[in-house]
């Protein structure tokens, strides 16, 4: 793992602000999948799967059975489905009040108010390899939706080998109530969502994450369907001090670095000790985890230690970076405060950014690639629409008229006018 200090660390937290580049890079590749599943629907579907998954089955196969959802859940013990009851109720529990309420403002005129509407169908990716199953996605994804009141919601994940899809996962969506399951995923699912096919219907929204092929093509598609944030490989940044037990420094950045070779993991801090520390111990632990070999790689591809002048020019950085978490393990905790640019950030010893990963009930689908400057987690609010309505008593609307009137001739909309004036003038 690269190891830069002051301005060395400085410009490479500047190099990262060339994501989007790449991000383009990737646009450029899945674009021709995107078009030819939109031109020839489930025969593109079925080609392009064979030649990313190594998969070969017909448009009839894409949705999962009936039967093989309940084999899954046949084969999933009583021990892990109430393990998934319990992550379902935390992830529930934090999302089911943030259910806005209709607005409504009262005047001596009328009334105007604003009423939330759900989304009718979405569309949830969830990325899948033989050694993970991202069961937790699903959840993330799916509750909130479900709280909100989507009432259809459509399930996509990549085939593994011979069409497989892993038990647990098929068991969870039994359990959520899904029974639309689709073997089909990458750019060649948000194709088949965006604009849908003869055996795949399309739907109004598209979130969950995947890799930068993924994210590329949901940025895409946004111009025709919503989704919900650009989010790739995953990215972590903890900002530890002196103070921080370089045990917990490096298990944390471990623990990110798992997750793909892909993987970005940064520690950010003032101190050399420190990063001294935590290298001989990611040596160590590395060496005991079942993954340690896809953490060492993405350590040694994406992963650097940032040593500054300060932890307040760390900070800096981070706003810079705009991660899509940030763990913050520092004497000061202020320093949290902040932060500005990050989709999530955890704050002390004890929050581990795995805590929110899978049980802390906020969200875990971030922003990456540098986005979290722009966009934000996912929320109940992801899955509503906001609705506006009005209605004015007669008197109301003639003493409304001259503004209407007014700003109409200012725009020369004159038809504007002319129709509160016969409005405010009828029975």
């Amino acid at each position: 793992m690269r190891v830069l200090r002051g301005e060395d660390a400085w410009g490479y937290v500047a190099s990262l602000e060339t994501r989007d580049i790449e991000s383009w890079l990737f646009r450029q590749a899945v674009e021709p999948v995107i078009r030819d599943v939109r031109v020839r629907g489930d025969v593109a579907v079925a080609e392009h799967i064979a030649k990313l998954y190594g998969v070969e089955f017909s448009p009839d196969e894409f949705r999962v059975s009936r039967w093989e959802i309940e084999d899954a859940v046949s084969r999933v013990s009583s021990e892990d489905k109430k393990l998934i009851e319990r992550a379902v109720d935390v992830i529930a529990d934090f999302h089911k009040d943030q259910m806005p309420r209709t607005y409504s403002k009262s005047y001596p005129w009328g009334v105007a108010w604003i009423t939330w509407e759900p989304i009718d169908r979405v569309g949830v990716h969830v990325p899948e390899y033989d050694e993970v199953a991202y069961v937790s996605t699903l959840l993330f994804a799916t509750v909130p939706a479900q709280i909100a009141g989507v009432k259809e919601i459509a399930v996509f994940t990549p085939p593994l080998a011979e069409g497989r899809v892993r038990p647990i996962l098929l068991a969870a969506c039994e359990m959520l109530g899904l029974q639309e399951v689709y073997r089909v995923g990458g750019p060649v699912a948000v194709a088949a969502m965006a604009y849908g096919t003869s055996k795949i219907p399309a739907v109004e929204k598209i979130v969950g994450s995947g890799d930068s092929y993924f994210m590329a093509a949901k940025q895409i598609v946004a111009s025709d369907v919503p989704v919900d944030m650009p989010s790739g490989p995953s990215e972590t940044a903890i900002l530890a001090d002196i103070s921080a037990d370089p045990r917990v420094v490096a298990a944390e950045m471990l623990s990110q670095a798992e997750h793909d070779v892909d993987s970005m993991v940064l520690l950010l801090t003032d101190s050399e000790e420190l990063v001294g520390e935590v290298l001989e111990l990611i040596d160590a632990m590395a060496g005991e985890l079942d993954r340690g070999g896809v953490a060492r790689e993405a350590l040694n591809g994406k992963g650097a230690a940032l040593i500054f002048d300060a932890m307040e020019d760390a900070v800096e950085a981070v706003n810079v970076i705009a991660p899509e978490r940030v763990t913050v393990l520092s004497r000061d905790e202020s320093l949290a405060e902040r932060i500005k640019k990050a989709g999530a950030i955890f704050v002390g010893p004890y929050t581990v950014s795995a805590f929110g990963d899978y049980a802390l009930g906020i969200n875990q689908l971030l922003p990456s690639g540098g986005y979290a400057k722009r966009f934000g987690t996912l929320t109940i609010y992801s899955f509503l629409r906001p609705v506006a309505h009005g209605r004015l008593t007669r008197e109301g609307a003639k003493e409304l008229a001259s503004i209407v009137c007014g700003l109409a001739r200012l725009e020369g909309l004159t038809a504007h006018a002319e129709a509160v004036k016969i409005a405010t003038s009828s029975g």
